[in-house]
């Protein structure tokens, strides 16, 4: 059930992540082309696409933690060849990637609070929806990392 979820989701992520990036590629090609041609500068040329890179760069990460595809050493399986101490550090790594989140997407609330009667000059927005990226990232997030702590082990030895 938790990995259907986490599945659900991480497609979810994956589809807003990559509207995201298509609108901010055609924003900062019509901001370059405003510039640049008409010499013209629209007046949320820097909050609008802004706020997009925010939000598609942490919604992103929780695709990212769902395919396992974070960039990552991967020594540790070079030095320990016991697969359920392998096991045990993967889990174990899920726990404080977890414990992590929680922290982080808590801060990131107390801040989004704190700047949510503030507003965006140019788009007449709250502050704070810059800052809920966070916070709503990091609960997806951990939601996913959750679900792979509980999948079976793939421990042999």
């Amino acid at each position: 059930m938790l990995s259907r979820v986490s599945a659900i989701l991480s497609g979810i992520s994956k589809a807003f992540a990559a509207l995201a990036v298509a609108l901010l590629a055609i924003l900062i090609t019509y901001v370059v082309f405003a510039r640049f041609v008409t010499h013209t500068t629209p007046h949320w040329a820097e909050e609008l696409p802004r706020l997009v890179l925010v939000w598609s760069a942490f919604i992103g990460g929780v695709v990212c933690s769902f395919e396992r595809s974070h960039l990552m050493a991967g020594l540790l399986p070079f030095f320990v060849r016991n697969a359920r101490v392998l096991a045990f550090v993967e889990r174990a790594n899920h726990v404080l990637i977890i414990i992590g989140l929680l922290a982080l997407g808590y801060a990131g609330w107390q801040l989004a609070e704190l700047t949510m009667d503030q507003t965006l000059p140019a788009l007449d927005v709250s502050a704070g929806t810059v800052y809920l990226a966070l916070p709503f990232a990091c609960v997806i997030t951990a939601i996913v990392h959750v679900a792979q702590l509980f999948e079976p082990s793939a421990a042999k030895d």
